[in-house]
């Protein structure tokens, strides 16, 4: 399964974001499971100060099932300059993350 970061961007400001999937590991070669515990706490950091630091309101919009797709998507409700930069401070995270492991994850910016 290929891991995925997807953010939507409306009106300038970054108003959600929803990663998805794994990435492959084996034991010989374990970037895939250190990328995934990296985009995790990535993920989790962003959410936390957005809602706990700065009392944003976050919907969220998919959360892993129990079918195990691993996927967590989430959405500012009312977005302001911080918050949004916030979540563009995300995307560049993720951005290199692609970089540094070679395209095991891959990542989108949408426009709305």
């Amino acid at each position: 399964m290929k891991l995925t970061a997807s953010f939507t961007q409306k009106n300038g400001m970054f108003i959600s974001c929803k990663v998805k999937g794994h990435a492959e590991y084996t034991e010989e070669d374990p970037r895939g499971q250190i990328l995934c515990a990296a985009v995790s706490s990535a993920v989790q950091l962003t959410c936390n100060t957005l809602t706990e630091c700065f009392g944003a309101a976050v919907t969220v919009t998919e959360q892993p099932s129990a079918s195990a797709q691993n996927t967590l998507g989430f959405r500012l409700d009312a977005p302001d300059p911080v918050q949004s930069e916030l979540l563009h401070g995300l995307l560049i995270h993720m951005q290199a993350l692609s970089e540094d492991f070679d395209g095991l994850l891959t990542v989108t910016l949408k426009q709305c």
